[in-house]
């Protein structure tokens, strides 16, 4: 029966594999309180388009009012209320643009800041990584994946070859049909 072999503690590799596995947290939280840092940012801008388009409203209806006040007749409101359409629009026009060039930017802003997030996710990752294999007993991701190649392959080596594998005791129990039973 084989044993496995148990690595020693070594405190500063495991010091080093602690700092990267740190360093992931760090870049993970930092990139989660940039995007809640940014979320707030973005429903500060939104609430104050949306408090300027409330004033807008606001002295729109309180155009009108005026207007009906001051009229004394039909053509005095008609002219007047178009004033006050004329101001309404024009309101609404800079606030469109200004929400366009908001959002364009915002766009932008989010775009950098995704493109900053992965890059500092990966080299955090790498760095962990890295630590990880100085770790006694942890091997990198591609020595693993070759140490499992290596593995499935002699076992499917052994399942062709039952009798190179096995010994020759072992498939002397097979039948022609294949199975170790005799079926």
């Amino acid at each position: 029966m084989a044993t496995a072999s148990r690595p020693s503690f070594d405190a500063a590799s495991l010091g080093n594999a602690v700092g990267a596995s740190f360093d992931t947290y760090r870049a993970n939280t930092s990139a989660a309180l940039r995007l809640l840092v940014g979320q707030q940012q973005w429903r500060e801008q939104l609430l104050k388009l949306e408090q300027r388009r409330i004033e807008r409203d606001r002295e729109a209806v309180q155009g009108l009012l005026e207007s009906l006040r001051t009229a004394r007749d039909w053509t005095d409101f008609a002219v007047a209320t178009q004033s006050v359409w004329r101001d309404y629009l024009g309101a609404s026009t800079t606030l469109w643009q200004e929400s366009v060039a908001a959002a364009m930017q915002g766009a932008s802003t989010w775009s950098d800041s995704a493109r900053d997030f992965t890059q500092q996710w990966q080299e955090a990752c790498a760095g962990a990584q890295a630590g990880a294999s100085k770790v006694p007993g942890a091997l990198p991701m591609r020595e693993w994946m070759n140490a499992f190649e290596r593995a499935m392959s002699s076992a499917a080596n052994g399942a062709a070859h039952p009798g190179k594998a096995a010994g020759a005791g072992r498939g002397q129990g097979a039948s022609a049909g294949g199975g170790q039973h005799g079926h």
